[in-house]
């Protein structure tokens, strides 16, 4: 079965052939110390193996998802018309069991996989995302390429679901799209982050801001609230008024990490497409153990990693475990609350405290 997808300014035309985009026959890959995704030890011999990024469906329209709470970092951007998409990394291929519904790929999470060096999982692409793609000449597995060979048609939830709300994958499958495109599974790897060192007691926010419901808005459509439980120390993301949840675990999704960065967004002149400024950066907030501090964050050139500082510029050290990153426009960033805590954001960017 052929994939009939529409995405955000697409071309018709197929990518260019990548040349030598992950081709590491001739570099000498080195081994990571620790888990370069979740900064937690290793587990297992293999330290070259390359994590895995695939692009999730978000809109209200594809819930339930299947395989995102198993994600060892979860981004999330709006892409067109107020929806917002996910990019699930995951730090071992084989942790990927039934994962989608997959949908296209978006040039600014391709900004945020090219650093780690992941291999790429998508059906179709905007024409941004294709450009960016062939000029790094990075090998990827697209849908729209390789069918049913690396993806799996839900012909039941396609009864009461649209076609493209209903793709998925698993690990078998990615094999097999791996295989076909003769993508290299080792290579050398980067840190998503500045974990702190997992032997060591995690880094608390002492000079932090109490926070432990946290609500914000990508868009007039897409909504986002974090809650955190002391007990398991972790936030648990509701979207669109509900629990985000993975019907295939059958749990909600739960971080140890979150990070809520904002930046300009404006439209690409397609009129459709957003347009995300990574190369300036912006202003944000880490949330970890129930507490904020404001943060500054900057990329620049899309294979650049993402860098974390403080307000003067000191690195933060950002604790082991799994990651939630959700990007906003400036714009949203008045609608940031937070239940006890937060209640607004003044002109300075700093979030105050409640009275």
């Amino acid at each position: 079965m052929l994939l009939n997808l529409t995405a955000c300014g697409r071309s018709n035309e197929p990518s260019a052939e990548p040349e030598s985009g992950n081709d590491v026959q001739n570099v000498v890959v080195e081994e990571r110390e620790y888990n370069y995704i979740t900064g937690e030890a290793l587990k297992g011999s293999d330290n070259t193996q390359r994590p895995v990024a695939v692009m999730i469906d978000n809109s209200k329209y594809a819930q339930p998802q299947y395989g995102t709470a198993d994600a060892d970092i979860i981004y999330e951007m709006v892409t067109e018309g107020g929806i917002t998409r996910l990019m699930a990394v995951f730090d071992k291929l084989d942790d990927i069991d039934r994962l989608g519904p997959v949908r296209s790929a978006r040039d600014q999470f391709i900004q945020f996989m090219l650093p780690l060096n992941a291999i790429y999982v998508h059906i179709g692409a905007s024409i941004y995302a294709n450009d960016m793609l062939n000029f790094y000449r990075y090998q990827n597995i697209d849908g729209l390429y390789l069918g049913v060979s690396s993806f799996d048609y839900d012909e039941t939830r396609a009864r009461t679901y649209a076609h493209e709300h209903c793709w998925f994958t698993e690990a078998d499958l990615i094999r097999n799209g791996i295989k076909a495109t003769g993508i290299n599974t080792t290579g050398n790897l980067y840190p998503a982050l500045n974990f702190a060192d997992y032997r060591e007691a995690p880094v608390t926010l002492d000079n932090g801001f109490d926070a432990t419901d946290i609500s914000f808005r990508f868009s007039d459509y897409a909504d986002t609230t974090m809650h955190y439980d002391a007990a398991t120390n972790k936030y648990y993301k509701s979207q669109f008024g509900v629990p985000h949840m993975d019907e295939h675990n059958n749990c909600q999704l739960s971080f140890d990490n979150f990070l809520l960065l904002n930046t300009a967004v404006v439209l690409y002149p397609d009129g459709l497409c957003t347009a995300f400024d990574m190369t300036q950066g912006g202003e944000g907030y880490y949330f970890y153990g129930g507490k904020y501090i404001p943060v500054l964050w900057q990329k620049g050139e899309p294979e650049n990693p993402l860098i974390i500082t403080d307000l003067d510029g000191n690195p933060v050290q950002i604790n082991v475990g799994k990651s939630y990153i959700a990007v906003i426009d400036d714009a949203m960033v008045e609608t940031i609350t937070a239940t006890g805590a937060v209640q607004s954001v003044e002109d300075n960017g700093e979030v105050q405290p409640a009275e």
